[in-house]
This record gives structure tokens, C-alpha cells and sequence, in this order.
């Protein structure tokens, strides 16, 4: 099967799975909508609770002081009714006010002439305040006015009662402020789980016991739930949110209409089903168009990769105009020329290797050709005993740059593998720089080379291995020997802050090319000697012959890269500075030792080591 019924059949492949999770999604989208919704329907009921029995409070609390003071007047009405009077003159929403005796017999009411209330009322007030032990609120069901009249009792001492006739329009204004959708309703019930207010009903309704709903099922025990259900009332189906008013024992129930409440949900949900199913048109389509524009790509793709798995590694991708099969060619094309720049210096670590080889072979060939010459020369015997004395020393020279190139290689074997290691103590780095110019001074004096070291007294100590730290200064020494005219000059020198110990080897010899600056610290890299302005000319201040004489200088180009290894090992660093024909200057940086930051230890790192590594 090709790329594009591949494409297609996964196209299809995922698309049915991709419907059947997008309707589960829908599914749990729908449910999640719905409890957000119902939640917003309950805490409107608790807001309007809240109103509801701080409204009660606020009509409750004049009565209670009225019920204090008519006990004391005992049974004297008129010394209380001004004080009717004045409290009903201040409630704008109070029709009347009176004060009933134990014997359920009214004392005195403001105004006067007004209504009295039906003997089954009084009753059912005075046993509901005395089943509750308190204050009650109940509704006037022998009232005809267009608004629901509200009783509000509050007990006196002696087991009177003072009453309270509220409007009931004061409900309506005290709800005004809950926004209610079409068709939604707010409803007060009583303890007994009759209707008291409802915001939208018919008279006959009023009174109606709803205990037996769905609704107060709902409710149960809790202090507020949330049920749909279809109204008794009117027959509309609703999503009631219902709310105990607190300590009125009442029940405070707001209704929207399930049809507006989901409306706006079911349209999202909806327009989220259509989108779906027109992306997933969309997304057909597009798998058509992408399987043919894929197809013409790839083939040139697959040309270059079998050509350059064929060995052309010059094989390279015609770029796309873009997207991912432009940017596979652009990877691919990134592939093959790192695959042919590894080639390249695989070619290069092999002529490297090489030139190694010969290298070594060179530096182990000429000084045993010189000690096998000389020794011959000295088993024929007939020198004076100066001739002899100088054949000898030559030859121990020749041995110590045997042993050095061989420890050198031993270095390099041990760094590769990871086993070099120093033990960076406190060591006074003046001490080293001297002993290394000790040490150093016959090989300078030998040919007339000036040897100097610059130490200051206050010099902080070194954190280094003393050992190593001195194999690397006479390192850079030797080689500053090595490339340095006769009768020229080697300075090193030493200054130190709070961080660091710097310390400085500088010669006067031919100095670096700038090409090769970057890559003396390379192992195996051996630099030319520099060139005039003309590219084949020393520069004006070298010798002929002192050009000629680094032109064969010896080594095998591991000395900077040993000593730059063990330099980093001690938290160290080398850095040169170098011009041809101005000479060069390597500096050593070494963090300065700090007492109480660092581990305890020996004062330096021993006497015992290999001479200094040479270039």
C-alpha cells in the first residue's frame, strides 16, 4: 500500500475513534454545563434566603422590644398604644399592629378599626410560637388582598403575643434585585411546607401544602439542593434551587424554566458538534491533498538517500517549498554533510595518525642513531678524557629526551583513559617558580639565555598539586628554551590577588603564527615557523639559521596539551599571547588558596615526580 492509502486509511482509522471520543466529550461537556448551571440556580436560592431572613430580622426586632415593654404595662392597652403608633408610622409596609393577651384576646391595635384576625389564625400563631419557643411567621390566609399578608409574633412575658400584619409586596421589592430569567420564579414556604409568597402564582394556589414534591424531597435534611421538577403551581418544568432561611425555619426556593436555563448550553453544544463534524470534513480533505503533495517529495528524497547510501556522499536533497517534508530534506541534507565533513576528518585523524607514527619513529630513531654512534665511538677508545666526558653527556641527554617522549605517551594514555589525577593542597607557587628556574638555568646558560624569575614577597598561596604545577612551568620553560635564540631571554613571573595566582612564562624567541595560536594546546598539533609578510621569509629580527633551526625542532606536539589537561585538573586554565618574531607569553592561572573554604591538608604536594613534559 502507498503513501496515500496509508494516509487515507489512517485518515478513516482515526476519525471513527476520534467521533465516538467526541461525543463522550460532548457527553461530559453537557453534564459539566449543567452542574455549573444548577449551581448558579442554588446560590441564587442562598442569596435570597439571606434577604428573606435578614428582611425577618429587620421586621422581628421592633416587635421584641414592643413584646418587652407592653409586659411591663401589664394589662393597660392605652398606655401602649402610642407606642403602636409611632412604630407602624415608621414601617410603611406594616397594615397593623396589636398586642394579644394569653387568653388569645386582643389588648389594643393600631390603627384602630382594623380587621380583626380569624380565631383559626390566632390559634394556629400561638401554637406555632409555642412549638418553636420563639418568634414564628406565618401567612394570613383569611386576607383577600391582591398581595400575600404576612403574621409576624414575637412572644411577650405572661404568654401574650405581639402580632404584626406585613404587606407582602415588600417580599416583591426585597426580591427585585435577583435577576430572574423568563418564567422564573421566587417562592417562600412555611415550616409546614406551605406556600406564604410566590412571585408569580394564582390566589387559590396560596396555602397549597407542597410537602409531598419532589421539591422538599430534595431537601430533605440539608440546607440547600437542587432538583428539576415540574411546577404544581403552574405545570412548567423548572430547575429549583431551594435555601433554608436560616433560623426562620422557612424555605426559600428560586425557579428557572429548564428550557431557558439549558437553552444557551445546548446551542454551544451544538455549535461545538457541527464545528467538530466540518473540521473532521476538513481534516479528510486535507489528508487527500497532503498524501498527493507528499508523494513527489519523498521520491526525490528517497533518489538522494539511495545515491548516497551508494557511496556519492555529495548526494544532497532537493529542498521542498516547506512544512515537514522540507524540513526532512533540509535534515537530510544536514546528515550528509556532517556524514561528509566526518569522512573529511576521519581522513585528517588518519593522516594525523600518520604523521604521528613518523613523528615518534623520527624522535626514537635520531637519539638511539646518536647514542649507538657515540658508542662505538668511545669502544674504539683513543679520546682524552674531555672528549669522553662530552660524548657522555650527550648521550644522557638523548636518554632524558627518550624517557620524556615516552612519559609523555604514558600521559596521554592515562588522560585518555581517564586515570590522571592531582591533589590540589596549599602551595607557595613562589617556592615552585624558583625551584624550576634551578632546576631549568644549566640548559638556559648552555646557550646563552638569560633565566629570571619575578616572585613578590607578598605572593597569596596557590590551591595546585606543587608536583604537577611544577611539571607544567618547566614545561613551558623547556619549550620557551627550545624555541628561543641563542643569547635571548626567559622571564617568569608571579602576582597573585584574592582569587587567583597568576604566573607568567615569557621569552623572546620566534613567537607564534597567528593561524596557529588557536591550536597549540591541540595534542599532535605542531606549528610552522612564522612567516614573513610575503608568507615564505622569517620575520626581519630571526635568523636564517635560527628559522632553519625550528624548522627541525623535535617533539611530537603533547606538551601544551599535557600541561593544559593537568592545569585544568588543579581549577586551573592556560591562555598565550603571541606575535612571530616578538616572542610568546603563557600564563597559568591557579585559584588562590583560602583558609576555612578549603579541605585540610599537607602545605604542597611533595617533591617526588617526573621532569616537566616537553613539547
Amino acid at each position: 500500500m502507498g503513501i496515500r492509502g496509508r494516509l487515507t486509511a489512517l485518515s478513516v482509522g482515526v476519525a471513527v475513534p476520534l467521533v465516538l471520543v467526541g461525543l463522550a466529550a460532548l457527553g461530559g461537556l453537557w453534564r459539566e454545563s449543567r452542574e455549573q448551571l444548577d449551581l448558579s440556580v442554588e446560590k441564587q436560592a442562598q442569596l435570597a434566603a439571606v434577604a428573606f431572613e435578614r428582611w425577618v430580622d429587620g421586621q422581628r426586632q421592633p416587635l421584641t422590644t414592643l413584646a418587652a415593654y407592653a409586659a411591663s404595662r401589664g394589662e393597660r392597652p392605652s398606655e401602649v398604644r402610642e407606642d403602636l403608633a409611632r412604630v407602624v408610622g415608621t414601617r410603611p409596609d406594616w397594615i397593623d399592629l396589636r398586642v394579644l393577651n394569653a387568653s388569645q384576646k386582643t389588648l389594643t391595635v393600631h390603627p384602630e378599626g382594623a380587621d380583626p384576625l380569624a380565631p383559626e389564625l390566632v390559634t394556629e400563631l400561638f401554637e406555632e410560637i409555642g412549638r418553636r419557643g420563639s418568634w414564628t411567621v406565618a401567612r394570613d390566609w383569611s386576607s383577600e388582598a391582591e398581595h400575600p399578608v404576612l403574621l409576624i409574633g414575637v412572644p411577650a412575658e405572661g404568654g401574650g403575643t405581639v402580632v404584626a400584619r406585613v404587606d407582602g409586596a415588600a417580599l416583591r421589592e426585597l426580591f427585585k434585585d435577583i435577576q430572574l430569567s423568563s418564567g422564573g420564579v421566587i417562592a417562600v414556604f412555611d415550616a409546614r411546607d406551605r406556600l406564604l409568597y410566590r412571585s408569580a402564582t394564582a390566589a387559590p394556589n396560596v396555602g397549597v401544602d407542597v410537602s409531598f414534591t419532589p421539591l422538599f424531597a430534595a431537601l430533605d435534611e440539608r440546607r440547600t439542593a437542587v432538583v428539576e421538577s415540574v411546577s404544581p403551581y403552574d405545570g412548567v418544568e423548572r430547575v429549583y434551587g431551594l435555601a433554608h432561611a436560616g433560623v426562620t425555619d422557612m424555605v426559600v426556593m428560586v425557579g428557572t424554566p429548564s428550557a431557558v436555563l439549558h437553552a444557551p448550553a445546548r446551542r454551544q453544544l451544538t455549535r461545538y458538534a457541527a464545528l467538530s463534524a466540518v473540521a473532521l470534513l476538513a481534516a479528510l480533505v486535507a489528508t487527500a491533498l497532503i498524501a498527493r503533495g507528499i508523494v513527489r517529495p519523498v521520491r526525490r528524497l528517497d533518489d538522494a538517500a539511495r545515491a548516497f547510501g551508494a557511496g556519492d556522499l555529495t548526494a544532497r536533497a532537493t529542498p521542498a517549498s516547506g512544512g515537514e517534508i522540507g524540513r526532512l530534506a533540509e535534515t537530510f541534507n544536514v546528515m550528509a554533510a556532517q556524514s561528509e565533513e566526518r569522512e573529511s576528518r576521519l581522513a585528517e585523524l588518519d593522516r594525523l595518525k600518520s604523521e604521528f607514527v613518523s613523528s615518534v619513529s623520527h624522535e626514537l630513531r635520531t637519539p638511539l642513531t646518536t647514542i649507538k654512534t657515540l658508542t662505538r665511538v668511545l669502544q674504539r677508545g683513543g679520546q682524552t678524557e674531555g672528549e669522553r666526558r662530552e660524548y657522555l653527556e650527550t648521550i644522557s641527554v638523548e636518554c632524558d629526551r627518550q624517557i620524556d617522549l615516552v612519559l609523555n605517551l604514558l600521559d596521554l594514555s592515562r588522560i585518555e583513559a581517564g586515570k590522571s589525577t592531582t591533589s590540589p593542597k596549599r602551595v607557595d607557587a613562589g617556592e615552585v617558580v624558583s625551584a624550576c628556574v634551578a632546576m631549568e638555568r644549566h640548559a638556559a646558560e648552555s646557550r646563552g639565555q638569560g633565566l629570571l624569575a619575578v616572585v613578590p614577597e607578598d605572593l597569596p598561596p596557590a590551591r595546585a598539586d606543587r608536583t604537577a604545577l611544577r611539571r607544567v612551568l618547566c614545561g613551558l620553560v623547556e619549550n620557551a628554551i627550545k624555541y628561543t635564540p641563542d643569547g635571548g631571554s626567559i622571564t617568569l613571573r608571579a602576582e597573585g590577588s584574592d582569587d587567583e595566582v597568576l604566573i607568567h612564562v615569557a621569552d623572546t624567541g620566534r613567537g607564534i603564527a597567528p593561524e596557529d595560536v588557536p591550536h597549540v594546546f591541540e595534542k599532535f598539533y605542531r606549528g610552522r615557523a612564522p612567516e614573513g609578510a610575503n608568507g615564505d621569509d622569517p620575520p626581519p629580527d630571526v635568523s636564517e639559521e635560527f628559522a632553519e633551526e625550528f624548522a627541525e625542532a623535535p617533539g611530537v606536539g603533547l606538551g601544551l596539551y599535557i600541561a593544559q589537561t593537568i592545569t585544568r585538573q588543579m581549577g586551573g586554565s592556560i591562555t598565550v599571547e603571541s606575535a612571530p618574531g616578538r616572542g610568546s607569553t603563557f600564563t597559568v592561572r591557579l585559584p588562590a588558596w583560602r583558609d576555612g573554604l578549603e579541605g585540610a591538608g599537607a602545605h604542597d604536594g611533595g617533591e617526588d615526580g617526573r621532569t616537566a613534559a616537553r613539547g
